[in-house]
């Protein structure tokens, strides 16, 4: 313990002067799809989209990939349109905009009603969250509509767009918003997805997971399909699929090669290291939020560099000046001013190229992120780069 004290308080070097062309970023926690990116919050327009001025100033920081969020239906087949669309607008050509497609832990709920779900849209309601999923085991027909419908996006992307699309997820478990989804129902579609990527052309298709408080079934969940099993129940169909017969049962495992990160990590040093034990093929992301406690910190010290990878979680999980990670940016000055949401129309739109809104986060913040880590390792801020840009790019391309 002493020798931890010590570090958290003596001088850092100071690691951040200038940006080197060397360096280089791959965001891999971006959720383009967000209202905030519209300029819409809570419902309320306040301003235009500025999307092209964020993708310039990600740039301009040495940003070169992103990975865009798929959260749900919706939003997954939004951030194929979006990658696509600014790729042919050629907004910022020389940034790779790459996505993922999954149901977020949060939308499950997705699968059990008509109503339209997205990362922004709780139900509020835990009482109706917890009922749900009776109604889904009493009548699976509208839930296997929708995961075929999950499964021939993910096929006709595969086929159609695959430089493109990296990623299966986001899918996960998280015990810190029942007010979206119950527990039930996150399970259950957790293990369904994780299902339905073990049937699809791509075997190696890397996954995008989210795990908040919850890791135990997390991890059991995921170790079963490392292992490998049999099902011999099939109320989702998926025996249908692969043309199976009717007692047919079906094997559920990972390829050896497939690899997964953990993004937004949060959790404890103890999840931390039995995540990374799981499989050689385990990584973890990191962003504000999983810098924000001294635990925090210390998960950051001790994680293998090959194991991590570097990401914003934009518009949420900025550092600020309350997380433990704060003091870690030595003087750290962001180089873009920011006014609160209502102001931006106020400003010519030339000046929006230098203005950032307050409290949305941007994929330029990533060379905070990597400043802070390299600082609590102690290491050169061009390696921790140029490690997680390797890695990120070997999971994701």
């Amino acid at each position: 313990m002493p020798a931890i004290r010590s570090l958290l308080t003596r001088p850092f070097p100071v690691l951040y002067r200038t940006m080197s062309s060397k360096i280089k970023y791959y965001d891999i926690g971006f959720n383009l799809t967000d209202p905030m990116y519209q300029g819409t919050y809570h419902g309320k327009k306040y301003h235009e989209s500025d999307i092209p001025e964020i993708l310039q100033r990600a740039y301009d920081r040495n940003v070169r990939s992103l990975l865009i969020t798929g959260s749900s239906i919706e939003e997954s087949q939004l951030a194929i349109k979006l990658a696509n669309s600014l790729t042919k607008d050629e907004t910022c050509p020389d940034i790779k905009l790459n996505y993922t497609i999954g149901v977020h832990p949060c939308c499950v709920n997705e699968f059990g009603t008509e109503d339209s779900m997205t990362i922004d849209n709780p139900s509020n309601d835990e009482s109706f969250n917890e009922l749900l999923i009776s109604k889904v085991r009493q009548d699976p027909t509208f839930a296997k509509l929708k995961l075929h419908q999950l499964y021939d996006l993910v096929q006709t992307q595969l086929s159609e767009d695959s430089t493109k699309f990296r990623a299966f997820g986001e899918i996960g478990l998280d015990y810190d918003r029942f007010h979206y989804s119950s527990k039930e129902m996150q399970l259950c579609f957790f293990e369904e997805q994780l299902k339905l990527s073990c049937l699809i052309d791509d075997l190696k298709l890397p996954l995008f997971l989210h795990m908040r408080n919850c890791c135990d079934d997390f991890i059991a969940i995921l170790q079963k399909f490392i292992t490998g099993f049999t099902d011999i129940e099939d109320p989702f169909g998926w025996r249908q699929l692969k043309s199976l017969s009717a007692n047919e049962p079906i094997l559920y495992k990972f390829h050896p090669e497939r690899k997964f990160v953990v993004h937004s990590f949060t959790g404890s040093k103890e999840d931390m290291f039995n995540i990374l034990r799981l499989s050689p093929n385990a990584f973890i992301g990191m962003n504000g939020c999983s810098l924000k406690t001294e635990e925090n910190v210390e998960c950051c010290r001790e994680i293998p560099i090959e194991r991590l990878l570097l990401e914003t979680d934009a518009p949420w999980c900025e550092i600020r000046r309350t997380h433990e990670s704060f003091k870690f940016l030595n003087g750290f000055e962001n180089p873009y001013k920011s006014v609160k949401r209502d102001k931006l129309n106020k400003l010519e739109r030339p000046m929006w190229e230098n203005t950032m809104v307050k409290t949305r986060n941007e994929p330029c913040t990533m060379e905070q992120v990597a400043t802070v880590v390299a600082n609590i390792k102690q290491i050169d801020l061009e390696t921790v780069a140029d490690q997680a840009w390797k890695t990120s790019y070997d999971i994701y391309r």
